[in-house]
This record gives structure tokens, C-alpha cells and sequence, in this order.
């Protein structure tokens, strides 16, 4: 039987995604925890692509199979193998109230149902702009995570794309004294000025792609800037870059989630050294598993469909990210205020890249 490192190299050659034998360990671990593969990914979190590849290749070595509801599980072949291997399923410790943020929202329980009454008929999630909007416990999470960092009461609030109505949160929550969203999709920007309008909040939305340069007025303006990047390392460049362009002097806080799913631990290495040395910020939080996503309409229409067992409708919230905080510094610098023409969207980990693949 291969050894985990084989399979790791065929996994690379394959996707192209750097994987190691303790990677591929992290999968058969969660593989053996749970049957359902967008679970898999949550566990094991490693790049969709990989996840995929390794299930097929454990089927393709009769270690498991798949049945007609899409499970996967290991058959008596493969129980050795893991045995052999020592490997043991994927255990869980996770706080099932706060799912592992660590942040009690008992105090803003009115803010929540304001939320969910005014955000009732909001626009669907498209895959024009990769869209996917996160929960509502996850809103009110990065609320209450700014609140506490002192990065919301008082200050000027600017977010970088909102799907997830960030802004919509913020401003009902009558923290902010400013809150500008810049947004790409014309649906949103009329949708968020109408629930301004509506309850006389402090927001102004207008469109506005990444890859543009920044309104001249908003350079150097905010206190802080919250965004959900596209996670390609161009994108994160220039969508991070671009926010912290945006913020006015050294103690500004700058969010943002980025996944394992769509960003492996060799991106995630290249981007945290740009945010080092050449934005020469600090990173004061990584918060695993901070954003949970609500499962968006397109997704099967995207993704592995070669593979029965990817063609099944997630069963949980499977999409995660990790939230970051970043500090500027007396010395911090964003990009320069310029247009940057880029792919955002597609690289070697993108769910949408391996989906047309297929």
C-alpha cells in the first residue's frame, strides 16, 4: 500500500496544490470521523481540491466506497489501512455556543432580531462576484469582536464588499458615527441604501471594484475597514491592501476572513509576509473557524462534477474562514492609489477553478 507521502506527491501533481503526508493524515482522520464530504472539508480543513482528490484516489484503492446517497465510508480494507496507519478519527471540542468564537452575544440579542426582520427579502447570493454571505451569528460576531477591540463605538467604518450587510449590523447597532460601504454588485449597493433610507441609519453604499483606485476623499479616512476578499494572493494584495490605504493613522483595525478551503497554509505563509513586510502591519487575532457561511444556490453547479460523493447538498454549514485582525503601525502603508487590473477569482485552490476543470 502507498505510503501517505505518495499519495500527497500524486495529489500535488494533480491540483497542483502543495500537500504533505500530514495533510493527507488531517483528511483520512476527518474522512473517518463522518461520512459527509462537505463535513470532511470542514474538519480536516485543507483545499477543497485536495479533500476531493484524496477521497477519489482512497476509492479508486478499494480503502472506501461511496454509496447511493453520496456517503463515504471506510470498508474493512480500509479500517486496516487506518489502523496500520494509526490513524483516528477527527475529535471536536468545539463550544456549541459561541461555535468556537469565543464571544457571548447574549447582550445583543434585540440587535439580532432587528437584523433579521429589516435583512428579510435580501438579495441571493450569485456567482458573478463569488458570493456566499456568512450567517447571522457570524454578523453579529465580527460586531461585537470590533466593538470590543474598540474598533466600532465612535469611529468611522468602511466595508470593502458586503454581502454579508455588515454595514446594515453596524449601523442598527448605533455604534459608528460613518459607515461607507464600496461594493461591486448594483443590487446590493441599492438594497443597502434603501435599508439606510428606510431607518435613517448612517450609511452611504456605492459601487466600486477592487481593482479600481479608492475615491481620493476615502484615502486615509477611517478608523477601521472590515472585508471578505477573494482569496487569490493578487486579490488579498490589493482588497487588503486597499483598506489599509484606507485608514487614517497607527492604531487603526483592519478585518478580514480568509479560509483553508480556498487558501492553503502556503498561501496563507506569502500573504502574512506581505502583510509584514510590505503593508508592516501586525496581525493581533486569527480566530479559527470565526465566519460560518450559509450554503449559496450555484454551489453543485460549480464544483467536482465528476465525483458523486461531491454532488450531494451539504447537510451543514461547511464554508469557514478564519477571522483576522491586523493594527496598523506608525510606518504601515497600503497599495498605491492606482488602478490594479488582476484576476480576482481563479487560481489553483479556487472552488470555481476546479469545478470548470472537471
Amino acid at each position: 500500500m502507498e505510503n501517505l507521502q505518495d499519495i500527497a506527491h500524486q495529489i500535488y501533481q494533480k491540483t497542483g496544490v502543495m500537500t504533505s503526508s500530514k495533510d493527507v493524515e488531517k483528511i483520512l482522520s476527518a474522512a473517518a470521523a463522518t461520512p459527509h464530504f462537505w463535513e470532511i472539508i470542514t474538519l480536516s480543513q485543507k483545499p477543497f481540491s485536495v479533500v476531493a482528490e484524496i477521497i477519489e484516489i482512497l476509492r479508486q484503492k478499494n480503502l472506501l466506497e461511496v454509496d447511493k446517497s453520496g456517503d463515504i465510508k471506510f470498508n474493512s480494507k480500509g479500517l486496516e489501512y487506518l489502523d496500520n496507519l494509526k490513524i483516528a478519527p477527527t475529535r471536536t471540542y468545539t463550544c456549541p455556543h459561541c461555535e468556537g468564537r469565543g464571544i457571548n452575544l447574549s447582550k445583543l440579542e434585540d440587535l439580532i432580531k432587528k437584523f433579521d426582520q429589516v435583512t428579510a427579502n435580501r438579495p441571493k447570493a450569485i456567482s458573478d462576484y463569488d458570493q456566499g454571505f456568512v450567517t447571522t451569528q457570524t454578523v453579529m460576531g465580527r460586531i461585537a469582536l470590533m466593538a470590543e477591540r474598540g474598533d466600532l463605538e465612535g469611529k468611522k467604518l468602511l466595508v470593502l464588499g458586503d454581502d454579508d450587510l455588515v454595514s446594515i449590523a453596524a449601523g442598527l447597532s448605533g455604534m459608528p458615527t460613518e459607515i461607507i460601504v464600496l461594493e461591486i454588485d448594483d443590487r446590493l449597493v441599492g438594497y443597502i441604501n434603501e435599508i439606510a433610507n428606510k431607518h435613517n441609519l448612517p450609511i452611504k453604499a456605492i459601487k466600486y471594484d477592487f481593482r479600481d483606485k479608492l475615491p481620493e476623499e476615502y484615502v486615509g479616512y477611517f478608523d477601521t475597514f472590515i472585508t471578505d476578499p477573494p482569496e487569490t494572493i493578487e486579490a488579498l494584495e490589493i482588497c487588503i491592501g486597499r483598506g489599509i490605504s484606507a485608514l487614517s493613522r497607527e492604531g487603526c483595525g483592519g478585518y478580514f476572513g480568509l479560509t483553508l478551503i480556498e487558501a492553503s497554509l502556503e498561501k496563507w505563509n506569502v500573504f502574512q509576509q506581505i502583510l509584514a513586510s510590505k503593508f508592516k502591519v501586525v496581525v493581533t487575532d486569527i480566530i479559527h473557524d470565526f465566519n460560518h457561511y450559509v450554503n449559496w444556490d450555484y454551489l453543485l453547479n460549480t464544483v467536482g462534477k465528476q465525483y458523486e460523493f461531491v454532488q450531494v447538498e451539504p447537510r451543514l454549514n461547511w464554508y469557514r474562514s478564519s477571522m483576522y485582525r491586523i493594527e496598523t503601525l506608525k510606518d504601515s502603508k497600503g497599495i498605491e492609489n492606482e488602478d490594479k487590473p488582476c484576476e480576482l477569482y481563479v487560481d489553483e485552490e479556487a472552488l470555481i477553478y476546479k469545478g470548470d476543470k472537471a
